[in-house]
């Protein structure tokens, strides 16, 4: 029987924000998140190109988890 794996694609997404702050209005959220998600690895900034495609998923996935405890 063969087993199958499921793999997630993480996205490439890279925006363009002088700091942190701009960052976290791109993302919709706190320049503390965007520094909690940079420790996580979800964030990489290349100068004032950010890699942001696993944040996006990170912040959707914790939004959907969040809802099952409304």
């Amino acid at each position: 029987m063969k087993k199958e794996v499921v793999t997630v694609a993480q996205r490439n997404e890279l925006v363009l924000a002088a700091d942190q702050k701009d960052l976290g209005a791109v993302l919709g959220c706190s320049e503390g998140t965007i520094e909690d998600m940079r420790d996580m690895g979800y964030v990489e900034s290349r100068g004032e190109l950010w890699s942001v495609g696993p944040a996006r998923d990170y912040l959707r996935d914790a939004a959907w988890a969040d809802g099952l405890w409304d």
